[in-house]
Parts: C-alpha cells; sequence; structure tokens
C-alpha cells in the first residue's frame, strides 16, 4: 500500500493516482512511503474473489442457463444471495481493519525516517 508522509504535519495519507505529490492542507512537498498489506488485505482480497465468483456462478445459472453452474438452482437462492452480500460486508470490514493497520505501519516507518527527510 503506498502512503503520503508531510513531514511538516507528520501525518500520512493514502496516495491517490493523478494527484501530485503535495499535502492537502500544507501544500508541502510529501514522502512517498511504501508498506506491506497486512493479513486482512489478504483476506478481503480472497473474500472478493470469492464473491465475484458466486455473482458470475449466479447470472450463468439465471440469465444463461449454463450447465456448469446448474447446482446454484438446488441452492436456496435467498440465502445463496445473503451469503453473497455477507461476503461482500465483510470483505469491508476487514478492508478497514487494512487500512488501519497499513496506515499505522507507515507513520512508524515515517517517523523512524524522519530525520533523513527533512
Amino acid at each position: 500500500m503506498r502512503y503520503y508522509y508531510c513531514p511538516k504535519d507528520d501525518v500520512v495519507r493514502p496516495r491517490r493516482r493523478f494527484t501530485d505529490n503535495r499535502c492537502d492542507i500544507c501544500r508541502q512537498e510529501c514522502v512517498p512511503i511504501d508498506v506491506q498489506r497486512s493479513i486482512h488485505g489478504h483476506i478481503m482480497y480472497a473474500l472478493d474473489m470469492v464473491a465475484a465468483l458466486m455473482i458470475v456462478l449466479y447470472l450463468a445459472h439465471n440469465q444463461f442457463n449454463a450447465d456448469f453452474a446448474s447446482f446454484v438452482g438446488d441452492v436456496d437462492e435467498t440465502l445463496y444471495i445473503a451469503v453473497m452480500f455477507g461476503l461482500i460486508l465483510v470483505s469491508f470490514i476487514f478492508s478497514g481493519l487494512d487500512l488501519g493497520h497499513t496506515q499505522r505501519e507507515a507513520l512508524r516507518v515515517a517517523r523512524e525516517r524522519k530525520g533523513r527527510i527533512e
């Protein structure tokens, strides 16, 4: 995950695409900080992939009558949709946990390097 660290404000923010390397508050030049995703981020991606696969199978069975997805018809439709949206909801929770963990890690790394950054 990529963050920007503003030495003047001592804050980190997620790096956005198509923006300059300046702080949103003081407009001073920021320092990019890269940190590894936590296990929560990997779980989030796994849950998203399972939910996406469930959506594809549901649409393949109900819209296109695909033979490979015929087992979806044997499952209670309400339960199937509830599990699908439940996975997405749990994925949002893991996304928040990952964002909090990586942001704390980025701030720790930036403060360790603070003397070298300024």
